[in-house]
C-alpha cells in the first residue's frame, strides 16, 4: 500500500509540477478567483494549518489507517477548495458532514466534518469557500480531515502542497 501511494504521489507531483500554464483538469469561470499559479493547490484552511495526524495507509485496503491528514482548526472556520473541480457529493456519512470534490484526471478530495450550502453540480475554483468545519467524528471540534483519492486509492493529500522532490545542486556559474 505504501508503494502505491508513493507511486501515486509521484504521479500526482508531476501532473501538478508539469501542467502547462493555463492547464487545469477542469476551467471553472468564478467571480473572485484567487491569486496561484496555474496547476498549483491551497491549503484547504488558510494560511497554512497544523497537521495534527499525518496520512498513515493501512498495509492492505480493507486494514485500518488514517486516509487522509487532520488539519488544525475549529468549528465555524471556513474551508476552501484546494484545487478546482466540480462538488461531487454534499451530505452526511454516518455521524458527520461530508463533501467531496471531483477535480478531473481521477482525483477526488474529501472534507469532514464540514457544513455546505454547495450543491452536486457547483463549480468550485481554487481558493472558493465551499463551507465551514462543523462537529463529528474522530476531528471533532478540533480539525478538518482532508482526503484525496487517485482513482479510487487514497494518497496523502500533502503531496499536492508540499515539494517532496529531492533537492538538486546546480554548478556556480
Amino acid at each position: 500500500m505504501k508503494t502505491v501511494s508513493a507511486f501515486a504521489g509521484l504521479v500526482v507531483g508531476a501532473a501538478v509540477l508539469l501542467a502547462p500554464a493555463g492547464a487545469s483538469p477542469l476551467s471553472p469561470v468564478r467571480a473572485n478567483p484567487a491569486p496561484a499559479a496555474a496547476g498549483s493547490w491551497n491549503w484547504p484552511l488558510p494560511p497554512v494549518p497544523e497537521v495534527l495526524r499525518p496520512f498513515d495507509p493501512p498495509a492492505e485496503r480493507w486494514l485500518g489507517g488514517h486516509r487522509g491528514v487532520d488539519l488544525a482548526g475549529s468549528p465555524g472556520d471556513t474551508v476552501s477548495a484546494p484545487a478546482a473541480g466540480i462538488v461531487s457529493f454534499v451530505g452526511r456519512i454516518v455521524d458527520r458532514p461530508v463533501i467531496v470534490i471531483d477535480h478531473g484526471a481521477g482525483l477526488l478530495t474529501s472534507f469532514e466534518p464540514v457544513r455546505s450550502t454547495l450543491g452536486v453540480g457547483a463549480i468550485v475554483g481554487i481558493g472558493d469557500e465551499i463551507g465551514m468545519i462543523a462537529t463529528g467524528a474522530h476531528c471533532d471540534a478540533r480539525c478538518l480531515h482532508w482526503g484525496l483519492r487517485l482513482d479510487g486509492q487514497y494518497i496523502d493529500p500533502l503531496l499536492t502542497i508540499r515539494d517532496t522532490r529531492p533537492s538538486i545542486l546546480l554548478p556556480l556559474g
